[in-house]
Protein backbone atom coordinates (compact mmCIF):
# COMPACT_ATOMS: atom_id res chain seq x y z
CA UNK A 1 0.00 0.00 0.00
CA UNK A 2 0.72 3.47 -0.05
CA UNK A 3 1.10 5.90 2.45
CA UNK A 4 0.75 9.34 1.34
CA UNK A 5 1.73 12.37 3.76
CA UNK A 6 -1.03 13.71 5.84
CA UNK A 7 -0.85 17.20 3.23
CA UNK A 8 -1.74 14.93 0.65
CA UNK A 9 -4.75 13.01 1.81
CA UNK A 10 -7.26 16.07 2.58
CA UNK A 11 -6.86 17.47 -0.81
CA UNK A 12 -6.78 13.38 -2.18
CA UNK A 13 -10.29 13.35 -0.32
CA UNK A 14 -11.93 16.30 -1.48
CA UNK A 15 -11.37 15.28 -5.07
CA UNK A 16 -12.60 11.79 -4.67
CA UNK A 17 -15.56 13.08 -3.32
CA UNK A 18 -16.40 15.63 -5.95
CA UNK A 19 -15.47 12.55 -8.46
CA UNK A 20 -18.25 10.39 -6.78
CA UNK A 21 -20.86 13.08 -7.27
CA UNK A 22 -20.10 13.49 -10.92
CA UNK A 23 -19.98 9.78 -11.14
CA UNK A 24 -23.61 9.59 -9.46
CA UNK A 25 -24.96 12.27 -11.55
CA UNK A 26 -23.35 10.36 -15.07
CA UNK A 27 -24.96 7.03 -13.85
CA UNK A 28 -28.95 9.14 -13.39
CA UNK A 29 -28.12 10.20 -16.77
CA UNK A 30 -27.19 7.42 -18.79
CA UNK A 31 -30.28 5.18 -16.97
CA UNK A 32 -32.91 7.88 -18.06
CA UNK A 33 -31.19 7.70 -21.54
CA UNK A 34 -31.39 3.82 -21.00
CA UNK A 35 -35.20 4.02 -20.62
CA UNK A 36 -35.89 6.45 -23.13
CA UNK A 37 -37.05 2.88 -25.62
CA UNK A 38 -38.93 1.80 -22.49
CA UNK A 39 -40.72 4.90 -21.90
CA UNK A 40 -41.66 4.83 -25.48
CA UNK A 41 -42.96 1.76 -25.83
CA UNK A 42 -45.24 2.53 -22.76
CA UNK A 43 -46.20 5.54 -24.39
CA UNK A 44 -47.41 3.66 -27.23
CA UNK A 45 -49.89 1.06 -25.56
CA UNK A 46 -50.76 2.12 -22.31
CA UNK A 47 -53.94 0.73 -21.92
CA UNK A 48 -52.33 -2.99 -22.51
CA UNK A 49 -49.61 -1.63 -19.88
CA UNK A 50 -52.61 -0.74 -17.43
CA UNK A 51 -54.50 -4.34 -18.16
CA UNK A 52 -51.08 -6.47 -17.48
CA UNK A 53 -50.32 -4.83 -14.31
CA UNK A 54 -53.80 -5.77 -13.00
CA UNK A 55 -53.11 -9.23 -13.87
CA UNK A 56 -51.26 -11.23 -11.10
CA UNK A 57 -48.03 -13.26 -12.07
CA UNK A 58 -49.78 -16.57 -11.25
CA UNK A 59 -52.54 -16.15 -13.53
CA UNK A 60 -50.04 -14.39 -16.07
CA UNK A 61 -47.95 -17.75 -15.67
CA UNK A 62 -50.97 -20.18 -16.01
CA UNK A 63 -51.86 -17.82 -19.43
CA UNK A 64 -48.41 -18.65 -20.72
CA UNK A 65 -48.35 -22.19 -19.92
CA UNK A 66 -52.03 -22.77 -21.28
CA UNK A 67 -50.87 -21.03 -24.37
CA UNK A 68 -47.68 -23.26 -24.48
CA UNK A 69 -50.04 -26.24 -24.19
CA UNK A 70 -52.51 -25.39 -27.04
CA UNK A 71 -49.93 -25.10 -29.41
CA UNK A 72 -48.41 -28.57 -28.47
CA UNK A 73 -51.85 -30.15 -28.88
CA UNK A 74 -52.20 -28.22 -32.36
CA UNK A 75 -48.63 -29.65 -33.25
CA UNK A 76 -49.34 -33.18 -32.41
CA UNK A 77 -52.59 -33.00 -34.21
CA UNK A 78 -51.04 -31.83 -37.14
CA UNK A 79 -48.31 -34.24 -36.76
CA UNK A 80 -51.03 -36.79 -36.51
CA UNK A 81 -53.17 -35.96 -39.54
CA UNK A 82 -50.12 -36.18 -41.94
CA UNK A 83 -49.09 -40.19 -40.32
CA UNK A 84 -52.66 -40.99 -41.34
CA UNK A 85 -52.15 -39.43 -45.13
CA UNK A 86 -49.26 -41.23 -45.57
CA UNK A 87 -50.56 -44.48 -47.07
CA UNK A 88 -52.99 -42.66 -48.91
CA UNK A 89 -50.10 -40.46 -51.01
CA UNK A 90 -48.13 -40.97 -53.93
CA UNK A 91 -44.38 -41.88 -53.39
CA UNK A 92 -43.32 -38.81 -54.48
CA UNK A 93 -44.80 -37.06 -51.99
CA UNK A 94 -44.02 -38.74 -49.23
CA UNK A 95 -40.75 -37.32 -48.74
CA UNK A 96 -42.05 -34.05 -48.03
CA UNK A 97 -44.26 -35.80 -45.58
CA UNK A 98 -41.58 -37.20 -43.98
CA UNK A 99 -39.48 -33.88 -43.71
CA UNK A 100 -43.09 -31.96 -42.33
CA UNK A 101 -43.23 -34.42 -40.01
CA UNK A 102 -39.87 -34.29 -38.73
CA UNK A 103 -40.04 -30.46 -38.87
CA UNK A 104 -43.22 -30.27 -36.58
CA UNK A 105 -41.70 -32.93 -33.90
CA UNK A 106 -38.59 -30.51 -33.29
CA UNK A 107 -41.57 -28.37 -32.28
CA UNK A 108 -42.57 -30.35 -30.36
CA UNK A 109 -39.91 -31.27 -28.45
CA UNK A 110 -38.59 -27.10 -27.92
CA UNK A 111 -42.25 -26.31 -26.39
CA UNK A 112 -42.60 -29.39 -24.41
CA UNK A 113 -38.86 -28.21 -23.31
CA UNK A 114 -40.64 -24.53 -23.04
CA UNK A 115 -43.48 -25.83 -20.86
CA UNK A 116 -40.82 -27.20 -18.31
CA UNK A 117 -38.74 -24.01 -18.27
CA UNK A 118 -41.72 -21.93 -17.99
CA UNK A 119 -43.66 -24.01 -14.99
CA UNK A 120 -40.36 -24.83 -13.05
CA UNK A 121 -38.79 -20.56 -13.45
CA UNK A 122 -35.94 -21.49 -15.88
CA UNK A 123 -34.69 -24.72 -14.02
CA UNK A 124 -33.40 -27.82 -14.95
CA UNK A 125 -34.17 -31.34 -14.03
CA UNK A 126 -31.01 -33.05 -15.69
CA UNK A 127 -27.93 -32.96 -14.06
CA UNK A 128 -24.96 -30.62 -15.45
CA UNK A 129 -22.77 -33.53 -16.04
CA UNK A 130 -25.81 -35.30 -18.27
CA UNK A 131 -26.32 -32.19 -19.89
CA UNK A 132 -25.63 -32.24 -24.21
CA UNK A 133 -21.53 -32.23 -24.24
CA UNK A 134 -21.59 -31.13 -28.33
CA UNK A 135 -18.62 -30.91 -29.82
CA UNK A 136 -17.36 -27.22 -30.00
CA UNK A 137 -17.63 -25.83 -33.30
CA UNK A 138 -15.91 -22.84 -34.27
CA UNK A 139 -17.33 -22.21 -37.49
CA UNK A 140 -20.84 -22.34 -36.27
CA UNK A 141 -19.66 -20.10 -33.23
CA UNK A 142 -18.28 -17.16 -35.86
CA UNK A 143 -21.25 -17.90 -38.10
CA UNK A 144 -23.76 -17.11 -34.98
CA UNK A 145 -21.79 -13.85 -34.33
CA UNK A 146 -21.53 -12.72 -37.60
CA UNK A 147 -24.98 -13.82 -38.72
CA UNK A 148 -26.44 -10.02 -37.84
CA UNK A 149 -23.60 -8.66 -39.30
CA UNK A 150 -24.34 -10.53 -43.03
CA UNK A 151 -28.42 -10.46 -42.30
CA UNK A 152 -27.89 -6.36 -42.18
CA UNK A 153 -25.45 -6.49 -45.14
CA UNK A 154 -28.05 -8.53 -47.27
CA UNK A 155 -30.74 -6.65 -46.28
CA UNK A 156 -29.58 -3.22 -47.32
CA UNK A 157 -28.50 -5.02 -50.66
CA UNK A 158 -31.67 -6.35 -51.10
CA UNK A 159 -33.46 -3.88 -53.18
CA UNK A 160 -30.17 -3.75 -55.80
CA UNK A 161 -29.89 -7.36 -56.41
CA UNK A 162 -33.33 -7.78 -56.47
CA UNK A 163 -33.50 -5.26 -59.61
CA UNK A 164 -30.21 -6.64 -61.15
CA UNK A 165 -31.66 -9.86 -60.75
CA UNK A 166 -35.19 -8.69 -62.48
CA UNK A 167 -33.26 -6.84 -65.50
CA UNK A 168 -31.76 -9.87 -66.00
CA UNK A 169 -34.78 -12.06 -65.90
CA UNK A 170 -36.03 -9.42 -68.64
CA UNK A 171 -33.80 -9.71 -70.70
CA UNK A 172 -33.46 -13.63 -71.20
CA UNK A 173 -37.55 -13.57 -71.43
CA UNK A 174 -37.33 -10.72 -73.77
CA UNK A 175 -35.04 -13.31 -76.13
CA UNK A 176 -37.41 -16.13 -75.52
CA UNK A 177 -40.45 -14.20 -76.47
CA UNK A 178 -38.72 -13.10 -79.39
CA UNK A 179 -37.84 -16.70 -80.67
CA UNK A 180 -41.09 -17.87 -79.61
CA UNK A 181 -43.05 -15.36 -81.74
CA UNK A 182 -40.68 -16.45 -84.65
CA UNK A 183 -41.60 -20.13 -84.08
CA UNK A 184 -45.55 -19.24 -84.31
CA UNK A 185 -44.99 -17.57 -87.40
CA UNK A 186 -43.03 -19.84 -89.28
CA UNK A 187 -45.78 -22.48 -87.73
CA UNK A 188 -48.65 -20.56 -89.31
CA UNK A 189 -47.56 -20.92 -92.54
CA UNK A 190 -48.10 -24.40 -92.78
CA UNK A 191 -52.40 -23.76 -91.72
CA UNK A 192 -52.46 -22.94 -95.60
CA UNK A 193 -50.96 -26.05 -97.10
CA UNK A 194 -52.85 -29.26 -97.81
CA UNK A 195 -51.29 -31.97 -95.38
CA UNK A 196 -52.62 -35.54 -94.16
CA UNK A 197 -53.91 -36.14 -90.84
CA UNK A 198 -51.21 -37.54 -88.83
CA UNK A 199 -48.69 -34.22 -89.66
CA UNK A 200 -51.38 -31.82 -89.01
CA UNK A 201 -52.24 -33.50 -86.06
CA UNK A 202 -47.90 -33.35 -85.12
CA UNK A 203 -47.94 -29.66 -85.68
CA UNK A 204 -51.13 -28.88 -83.70
CA UNK A 205 -49.44 -30.37 -80.42
CA UNK A 206 -45.99 -28.63 -81.71
CA UNK A 207 -47.90 -25.14 -82.16
CA UNK A 208 -49.98 -25.43 -79.46
CA UNK A 209 -46.90 -26.17 -76.80
CA UNK A 210 -45.08 -23.10 -78.39
CA UNK A 211 -48.46 -21.08 -77.93
CA UNK A 212 -47.98 -21.70 -74.21
CA UNK A 213 -44.93 -21.01 -73.83
CA UNK A 214 -45.31 -17.91 -75.44
CA UNK A 215 -48.23 -16.81 -73.11
CA UNK A 216 -46.38 -18.30 -70.18
CA UNK A 217 -42.70 -15.61 -70.93
CA UNK A 218 -45.12 -12.94 -71.44
CA UNK A 219 -47.10 -13.01 -68.42
CA UNK A 220 -43.57 -13.93 -66.29
CA UNK A 221 -42.17 -10.66 -68.71
CA UNK A 222 -45.08 -8.92 -67.39
CA UNK A 223 -45.21 -9.33 -63.85
CA UNK A 224 -41.30 -8.46 -63.92
CA UNK A 225 -41.30 -5.31 -65.76
CA UNK A 226 -44.29 -4.74 -62.91
CA UNK A 227 -42.12 -5.80 -60.10
CA UNK A 228 -39.30 -3.99 -61.89
CA UNK A 229 -41.12 -0.70 -61.99
CA UNK A 230 -42.12 -0.92 -58.39
CA UNK A 231 -39.04 -1.15 -57.00
CA UNK A 232 -37.67 2.07 -59.03
CA UNK A 233 -40.77 4.11 -57.55
CA UNK A 234 -39.17 3.39 -54.03
CA UNK A 235 -36.58 5.57 -54.94
CA UNK A 236 -38.47 8.61 -54.81
CA UNK A 237 -40.63 7.45 -51.79
CA UNK A 238 -37.46 6.93 -50.27
CA UNK A 239 -36.31 10.70 -50.64
CA UNK A 240 -40.01 11.51 -49.38
CA UNK A 241 -39.41 9.15 -46.00
CA UNK A 242 -35.97 10.15 -45.54
CA UNK A 243 -37.29 12.31 -42.52
CA UNK A 244 -38.75 9.25 -41.10
CA UNK A 245 -36.00 7.18 -41.62
CA UNK A 246 -33.63 9.64 -39.96
CA UNK A 247 -35.84 10.35 -37.08
CA UNK A 248 -36.10 6.15 -36.89
CA UNK A 249 -31.79 6.09 -36.36
CA UNK A 250 -31.47 9.12 -34.13
CA UNK A 251 -33.62 7.24 -31.93
CA UNK A 252 -32.72 3.89 -32.24
CA UNK A 253 -29.01 2.92 -33.42
CA UNK A 254 -28.00 6.38 -33.55
CA UNK A 255 -28.79 6.98 -30.03
CA UNK A 256 -27.31 3.43 -29.45
CA UNK A 257 -23.84 5.00 -30.66
CA UNK A 258 -24.34 8.12 -28.44
CA UNK A 259 -24.87 6.77 -25.55
CA UNK A 260 -22.08 4.33 -26.18
CA UNK A 261 -19.38 7.19 -26.55
CA UNK A 262 -20.89 9.27 -23.60
CA UNK A 263 -20.58 6.17 -21.80
CA UNK A 264 -17.19 5.54 -22.68
CA UNK A 265 -16.21 9.24 -22.81
CA UNK A 266 -17.10 9.46 -19.08
CA UNK A 267 -15.53 6.51 -17.61
CA UNK A 268 -12.26 7.51 -19.36
CA UNK A 269 -12.62 11.05 -18.24
CA UNK A 270 -13.41 9.63 -14.53
CA UNK A 271 -10.43 7.43 -14.51
CA UNK A 272 -8.24 10.01 -15.92
CA UNK A 273 -9.66 12.42 -13.23
CA UNK A 274 -9.00 9.60 -10.71
CA UNK A 275 -5.23 8.50 -11.96
CA UNK A 276 -4.34 12.51 -11.79
CA UNK A 277 -5.46 12.90 -8.06
CA UNK A 278 -3.72 9.75 -7.02
CA UNK A 279 -0.23 10.53 -9.28
CA UNK A 280 -0.54 13.97 -7.02
CA UNK A 281 -0.20 12.07 -4.41
CA UNK A 282 2.63 9.64 -5.21
CA UNK A 283 4.71 12.65 -6.30
CA UNK A 284 4.41 14.24 -3.13
CA UNK A 285 4.79 11.19 -1.05
CA UNK A 286 7.79 9.59 -3.35
CA UNK A 287 9.04 12.82 -5.29
CA UNK A 288 8.88 12.89 -9.07
CA UNK A 289 11.22 10.28 -9.93
CA UNK A 290 10.26 7.31 -11.77
CA UNK A 291 10.75 3.83 -10.90
CA UNK A 292 10.15 1.08 -12.11
CA UNK A 293 7.36 0.68 -9.72
CA UNK A 294 5.75 3.75 -11.22
CA UNK A 295 5.83 2.56 -14.74
CA UNK A 296 4.26 -0.64 -14.30
CA UNK A 297 1.08 0.68 -12.67
CA UNK A 298 0.97 3.60 -15.01
CA UNK A 299 0.52 1.40 -18.08
CA UNK A 300 -1.26 -1.13 -15.80
CA UNK A 301 -3.96 1.41 -14.78
CA UNK A 302 -3.75 2.59 -18.94
CA UNK A 303 -4.66 -1.17 -20.13
CA UNK A 304 -7.60 -1.58 -17.00
CA UNK A 305 -8.73 1.82 -18.40
CA UNK A 306 -9.09 0.24 -21.94
CA UNK A 307 -10.51 -2.58 -20.81
CA UNK A 308 -13.38 -0.50 -18.29
CA UNK A 309 -14.41 1.59 -21.76
CA UNK A 310 -14.48 -1.12 -23.73
CA UNK A 311 -17.17 -3.25 -21.48
CA UNK A 312 -18.87 -0.21 -21.30
CA UNK A 313 -19.34 0.79 -25.07
CA UNK A 314 -20.27 -2.98 -25.27
CA UNK A 315 -22.52 -2.94 -22.04
CA UNK A 316 -24.81 -0.02 -23.93
CA UNK A 317 -24.71 -2.52 -27.36
CA UNK A 318 -26.04 -5.22 -24.99
CA UNK A 319 -28.88 -3.41 -22.80
CA UNK A 320 -29.96 -1.79 -25.91
CA UNK A 321 -30.54 -4.80 -27.70
CA UNK A 322 -28.62 -3.53 -31.15
CA UNK A 323 -27.39 -7.41 -32.24
CA UNK A 324 -25.17 -5.60 -35.43
CA UNK A 325 -23.36 -3.23 -33.32
CA UNK A 326 -22.44 -5.59 -30.85
CA UNK A 327 -21.65 -7.97 -33.41
CA UNK A 328 -19.26 -4.96 -35.43
CA UNK A 329 -17.83 -4.57 -31.55
CA UNK A 330 -16.53 -7.89 -31.02
CA UNK A 331 -15.47 -8.70 -34.89
CA UNK A 332 -13.32 -5.57 -34.30
CA UNK A 333 -11.61 -6.86 -31.04
CA UNK A 334 -11.03 -10.24 -32.50
CA UNK A 335 -9.08 -8.83 -35.05
CA UNK A 336 -7.00 -6.69 -32.86
CA UNK A 337 -6.63 -9.59 -30.29
CA UNK A 338 -5.71 -11.41 -33.88
CA UNK A 339 -3.13 -8.43 -34.63
CA UNK A 340 -1.90 -8.24 -31.03
CA UNK A 341 -0.80 -11.75 -31.04
CA UNK A 342 0.86 -11.51 -34.23
CA UNK A 343 2.94 -8.76 -33.20
CA UNK A 344 3.21 -9.83 -29.02
CA UNK A 345 7.23 -10.33 -29.18
CA UNK A 346 7.71 -7.11 -30.25
CA UNK A 347 5.12 -5.52 -27.96
CA UNK A 348 7.32 -7.39 -24.91
CA UNK A 349 9.82 -5.55 -26.05
CA UNK A 350 8.79 -2.55 -26.03
CA UNK A 351 6.89 -2.51 -22.55
CA UNK A 352 10.27 -3.55 -21.21
CA UNK A 353 11.60 -0.56 -22.81
CA UNK A 354 8.43 1.40 -21.43
CA UNK A 355 9.52 0.18 -18.05
CA UNK A 356 12.69 0.85 -18.44
CA UNK A 357 14.27 -2.37 -17.90
CA UNK A 358 15.31 -2.78 -21.47
CA UNK A 359 18.54 -2.13 -23.30
CA UNK A 360 18.51 1.44 -24.09
CA UNK A 361 17.38 3.36 -20.50
CA UNK A 362 16.21 6.94 -19.45
CA UNK A 363 18.52 9.56 -18.78
CA UNK A 364 21.47 7.47 -20.51
CA UNK A 365 23.71 8.05 -23.52
CA UNK A 366 22.96 6.29 -26.68
CA UNK A 367 24.27 7.08 -30.44
CA UNK A 368 21.52 7.26 -33.03
CA UNK A 369 22.52 8.03 -36.85
CA UNK A 370 26.21 8.24 -35.70
CA UNK A 371 25.22 11.52 -33.09
CA UNK A 372 25.33 10.92 -29.25
CA UNK A 373 21.81 11.63 -27.77
CA UNK A 374 20.40 11.12 -24.47
CA UNK A 375 17.45 9.59 -23.38
CA UNK A 376 15.23 12.24 -21.90
CA UNK A 377 11.88 10.16 -21.84
CA UNK A 378 10.55 7.23 -22.85
CA UNK A 379 7.02 6.95 -24.19
CA UNK A 380 4.73 5.35 -27.33
CA UNK A 381 7.13 8.77 -28.79
CA UNK A 382 10.46 8.80 -27.20
CA UNK A 383 12.50 12.24 -26.37
CA UNK A 384 16.28 12.20 -27.55
CA UNK A 385 18.59 15.57 -26.72
CA UNK A 386 22.10 16.01 -27.14
CA UNK A 387 22.99 19.00 -24.77
CA UNK A 388 24.84 20.67 -26.61
CA UNK A 389 22.39 21.55 -29.68
CA UNK A 390 19.45 22.79 -30.35
CA UNK A 391 15.93 21.14 -30.45
CA UNK A 392 15.51 17.31 -29.68
CA UNK A 393 14.38 13.74 -31.68
CA UNK A 394 11.10 12.73 -31.07
CA UNK A 395 10.98 9.05 -31.82
CA UNK A 396 8.71 5.72 -31.84
CA UNK A 397 9.25 3.37 -29.24
CA UNK A 398 10.09 0.61 -32.21
CA UNK A 399 13.10 2.57 -33.29
CA UNK A 400 14.59 2.17 -29.44
CA UNK A 401 14.17 -1.24 -29.86
CA UNK A 402 17.65 -1.85 -31.06
CA UNK A 403 19.53 0.84 -29.56
CA UNK A 404 21.59 0.22 -26.28
CA UNK A 405 22.27 2.62 -24.12
CA UNK A 406 25.00 3.21 -21.44
CA UNK A 407 25.51 5.04 -18.65
CA UNK A 408 27.01 9.28 -18.69
CA UNK A 409 30.16 9.64 -17.66
CA UNK A 410 31.04 13.19 -17.97
CA UNK A 411 32.55 13.01 -21.60
CA UNK A 412 31.82 15.66 -24.36
CA UNK A 413 28.51 15.46 -26.28
CA UNK A 414 29.81 17.32 -29.25
CA UNK A 415 33.20 19.15 -30.14
CA UNK A 416 32.36 22.26 -30.08
CA UNK A 417 29.50 25.46 -28.78
CA UNK A 418 27.97 28.38 -30.65
CA UNK A 419 30.55 31.06 -30.43
CA UNK A 420 33.77 28.74 -30.72
CA UNK A 421 36.32 29.31 -32.66
CA UNK A 422 37.86 26.60 -35.15
CA UNK A 423 40.25 25.72 -37.31
CA UNK A 424 39.50 23.42 -40.17
CA UNK A 425 41.57 20.46 -41.78
CA UNK A 426 42.00 22.50 -44.78
CA UNK A 427 43.32 25.70 -42.88
CA UNK A 428 40.12 27.44 -43.17
CA UNK A 429 39.53 29.66 -39.87
CA UNK A 430 35.58 29.06 -38.83
CA UNK A 431 33.36 30.54 -36.04
CA UNK A 432 30.51 28.61 -35.34
CA UNK A 433 27.11 30.66 -35.36
CA UNK A 434 24.31 27.74 -34.50
CA UNK A 435 24.47 23.95 -34.17
CA UNK A 436 21.03 21.93 -33.97
CA UNK A 437 20.26 18.32 -34.25
CA UNK A 438 20.45 18.54 -38.01
CA UNK A 439 22.79 20.74 -39.06
CA UNK A 440 25.78 23.35 -38.02
CA UNK A 441 26.17 26.63 -39.42
CA UNK A 442 29.70 28.18 -39.69
CA UNK A 443 31.19 31.68 -40.49
CA UNK A 444 34.53 31.21 -43.10
CA UNK A 445 36.13 34.44 -44.04
CA UNK A 446 32.89 36.20 -43.76
CA UNK A 447 30.46 33.22 -45.70
CA UNK A 448 27.87 31.38 -44.64
CA UNK A 449 28.74 27.15 -44.58
CA UNK A 450 26.85 24.30 -43.20
CA UNK A 451 27.45 20.64 -42.17
CA UNK A 452 25.20 18.34 -41.80
CA UNK A 453 25.96 17.87 -37.94
CA UNK A 454 26.62 14.32 -38.33
CA UNK A 455 28.90 14.45 -41.21
CA UNK A 456 30.63 17.51 -38.81
CA UNK A 457 31.72 15.14 -36.06
CA UNK A 458 33.55 13.52 -38.82
CA UNK A 459 35.95 16.77 -40.05
CA UNK A 460 37.89 16.24 -36.94
CA UNK A 461 38.38 20.50 -36.54
CA UNK A 462 40.64 21.56 -34.51
CA UNK A 463 38.43 23.53 -31.37
CA UNK A 464 40.52 26.54 -30.61
CA UNK A 465 38.47 27.90 -28.01
CA UNK A 466 37.82 24.83 -25.66
CA UNK A 467 40.75 23.69 -24.00
CA UNK A 468 43.02 26.26 -25.42
CA UNK A 469 45.59 26.79 -28.37
CA UNK A 470 49.00 26.49 -29.16
CA UNK A 471 50.67 28.68 -32.01
CA UNK A 472 54.31 27.53 -33.14
CA UNK A 473 56.96 30.20 -34.94
CA UNK A 474 59.91 29.78 -36.25
CA UNK A 475 62.62 32.82 -36.11
CA UNK A 476 66.43 32.92 -37.43
CA UNK A 477 68.77 35.12 -36.78
CA UNK A 478 72.54 35.26 -38.00
CA UNK A 479 75.61 33.18 -37.62
CA UNK A 480 77.48 36.11 -36.29
CA UNK A 481 75.52 36.06 -32.99
CA UNK A 482 76.68 32.84 -32.74
CA UNK A 483 78.57 33.06 -29.11
CA UNK A 484 75.58 34.61 -27.69
CA UNK A 485 72.47 32.36 -29.24
CA UNK A 486 72.10 30.02 -26.66
CA UNK A 487 71.48 31.75 -23.58
CA UNK A 488 71.20 35.36 -24.13
CA UNK A 489 68.85 35.42 -27.05
CA UNK A 490 66.01 33.09 -26.07
CA UNK A 491 65.96 34.62 -22.93
CA UNK A 492 65.60 38.36 -24.48
CA UNK A 493 62.85 37.04 -26.93
CA UNK A 494 60.75 35.75 -24.57
CA UNK A 495 61.16 38.64 -22.33
CA UNK A 496 60.23 40.92 -25.43
CA UNK A 497 57.24 38.83 -26.68
CA UNK A 498 55.75 38.50 -23.16
CA UNK A 499 56.11 42.49 -22.99
CA UNK A 500 54.69 42.58 -26.21
CA UNK A 501 51.53 40.37 -25.70
CA UNK A 502 50.83 42.46 -22.11
CA UNK A 503 50.89 45.26 -24.35
CA UNK A 504 48.59 43.89 -26.92
CA UNK A 505 46.17 42.65 -24.62
CA UNK A 506 46.91 39.02 -24.53
CA UNK A 507 48.66 38.91 -20.93
CA UNK A 508 46.12 37.09 -18.97
CA UNK A 509 45.30 35.05 -21.94
CA UNK A 510 49.29 33.47 -22.23
CA UNK A 511 49.72 30.14 -19.99
CA UNK A 512 53.10 29.40 -21.26
CA UNK A 513 55.79 30.59 -22.97
CA UNK A 514 58.26 28.32 -24.85
CA UNK A 515 61.37 29.91 -26.75
CA UNK A 516 64.39 27.26 -27.20
CA UNK A 517 66.78 27.12 -30.35
CA UNK A 518 65.74 24.66 -32.61
CA UNK A 519 68.23 24.00 -35.42
CA UNK A 520 71.38 25.64 -37.16
CA UNK A 521 69.99 26.02 -40.40
CA UNK A 522 72.09 26.37 -43.75
CA UNK A 523 72.28 30.41 -43.50
CA UNK A 524 70.55 30.97 -39.59
CA UNK A 525 70.33 29.81 -36.09
CA UNK A 526 67.08 29.07 -35.91
CA UNK A 527 64.58 29.30 -32.54
CA UNK A 528 61.49 27.74 -31.86
CA UNK A 529 58.72 30.14 -30.27
CA UNK A 530 55.33 28.16 -28.79
CA UNK A 531 53.12 29.93 -27.12
CA UNK A 532 49.81 28.30 -25.48
CA UNK A 533 47.05 30.97 -24.96
CA UNK A 534 43.62 30.57 -23.05
CA UNK A 535 40.45 29.76 -25.16
CA UNK A 536 39.10 32.94 -25.28
CA UNK A 537 41.88 34.51 -27.48
CA UNK A 538 40.75 32.19 -30.29
CA UNK A 539 39.09 35.06 -32.22
CA UNK A 540 42.32 36.91 -32.45
CA UNK A 541 44.74 33.24 -33.61
CA UNK A 542 46.14 34.97 -36.79
CA UNK A 543 46.29 38.09 -35.02
CA UNK A 544 48.93 36.43 -31.78
CA UNK A 545 50.86 34.64 -34.74
CA UNK A 546 51.66 37.98 -36.32
CA UNK A 547 52.34 39.64 -33.17
CA UNK A 548 55.25 36.77 -32.19
CA UNK A 549 56.60 37.45 -35.52
CA UNK A 550 56.26 41.64 -35.00
CA UNK A 551 57.69 40.52 -31.00
CA UNK A 552 60.94 38.91 -32.99
CA UNK A 553 62.00 41.43 -34.92
CA UNK A 554 61.50 44.42 -32.38
CA UNK A 555 64.04 42.25 -30.12
CA UNK A 556 66.70 41.96 -32.93
CA UNK A 557 66.10 45.44 -33.77
CA UNK A 558 67.09 46.46 -30.37
CA UNK A 559 69.16 44.24 -29.53
CA UNK A 560 71.36 45.01 -32.64
CA UNK A 561 70.95 41.46 -34.38
CA UNK A 562 70.97 40.78 -37.59
CA UNK A 563 68.11 38.74 -39.36
CA UNK A 564 69.88 36.79 -41.83
CA UNK A 565 68.44 36.01 -45.66
CA UNK A 566 68.96 32.87 -47.54
CA UNK A 567 72.77 32.30 -49.48
CA UNK A 568 74.35 30.34 -52.11
CA UNK A 569 78.19 29.34 -52.18
CA UNK A 570 79.59 28.33 -55.10
CA UNK A 571 82.53 26.36 -55.39
CA UNK A 572 84.65 27.40 -58.83
CA UNK A 573 88.18 25.15 -59.81
CA UNK A 574 91.47 26.67 -61.62
CA UNK A 575 92.85 25.18 -64.61
CA UNK A 576 95.95 23.35 -62.19
CA UNK A 577 93.51 21.55 -60.02
CA UNK A 578 94.72 24.00 -57.17
CA UNK A 579 92.18 24.34 -54.50
CA UNK A 580 88.78 26.04 -55.14
CA UNK A 581 87.98 28.72 -53.09
CA UNK A 582 84.73 29.40 -51.99
CA UNK A 583 82.82 32.68 -53.40
CA UNK A 584 79.62 33.17 -51.54
CA UNK A 585 76.63 34.96 -53.08
CA UNK A 586 73.78 36.07 -52.19
CA UNK A 587 70.59 35.22 -53.23
CA UNK A 588 67.07 36.91 -52.40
Amino acid sequence: MINYPRLCREPLRSRCGQLGKFACLLTLLLATLLHVPALRAQNEAPQAAQNQAQVSPDTQLVRRLQAIRDSLQNKREQVRKLIEEVPKTEESRRHEIGLRIASLQQDINDLSAAFERTALGGLSLQPEDAADQKALDWHEELLQIARPILDSLKKATERPRRIAELQTAIELHAQRLEQASKALDRLSRFDTLQMPPEVKAGLDEVKSSWRKHYDDTKQALQLERTELQYLESQDSRLFENMGGITYDFILGRGLTLLLAMLAGIALWVVLRLLRRSVSHGWRAARGSGQSAQARLLFYGYHLLTSVLVTLAVLSVFYLRGDLLLLSLAIVALVMLALGVWRFLPGYIQEARLLLNAGAARQGERVIYNGMPLRIESLNLYSELRNPELEGRLRLPLAALAGLTSRPEENEPWFPCRPGDYLLLPNGDYAEVLRQTVELVQLRVMGSLVQYDSTAFLQVNARNLSREGFGIAVTFGIDYRHQPEALDLVPERIRTGIENDFAKGGFGDDLQNLVVEFKAAAASSLDYLVYATLDGSAASSYFRIGRLIQQSCVRTCNREGWTIPFAQLTVHRADDEGSNATPQPSAVT
